[in-house]
């Protein structure tokens, strides 16, 4: 039989274990908002007016080789080009670091933005490639790289069969 001891002394403990698991639930709670805060503070970058605008005009660049591509927007020949490329390279980056360190959840960017990262990847990796080999070593734009690497895997499970035109953003009749 249970006595009026054995509860007093019981009921503390059981207290102390609801507290445990409620600050757990809170804290775990609050990481996913944080992670979420951190992932929206880094897509408005791109997510506003001038970062779809820059986003855009960096997204109808054409050239026909590297060459081609220096002499058109090399940062030598067209520095406000350089500029947004950067700036948009950069973020994707960034985002790709997030994702790396855990901090963001990779279905949570797929959800706002796999489709853009996955065409912007396979537009810019051939003169990523290139500037990794004449300038800036093996690992610039890594983690864009393995962003991209993810975001096409949650695709591919998804059963998403999507590419996007030849054409891009542009419309042709």
């Amino acid at each position: 039989m249970i006595t009026l001891d054995q509860v007093i002394y019981v009921l503390p403990l059981l207290g102390i274990m609801v507290s445990i698991l409620y600050y757990t639930m809170v804290l775990r709670n609050s990481n996913r908002t944080r992670a979420a805060q951190l992932f929206m503070s880094l897509h408005s970058i791109m997510a506003n007016k001038e970062g779809m605008s820059d986003y855009l005009e960096t997204m109808y660049m054409e050239w026909e080789d590297y060459a081609d591509f220096e002499r058109r927007y090399g940062s030598d020949n067209n520095p406000k080009a350089y500029a947004q490329r950067l700036s948009i390279w950069n973020a994707l980056n960034n985002y790709g670091v997030l994702l790396k360190k855990g901090l963001i959840d990779p279905e949570m960017v797929y959800d706002a933005a796999g489709a853009i990262i996955i065409m912007s990847w396979d537009k810019w990796r051939p003169i990523i490639m290139e500037q990794r080999v004449r300038y800036l070593g093996p690992n610039y734009l890594e983690h864009w790289e393995h962003l991209a690497t993810v975001m096409k895997s949650i695709q591919d499970r998804r059963g998403i069969k999507w590419m996007p035109p030849e054409t891009g953003f542009r419309f042709e009749e």
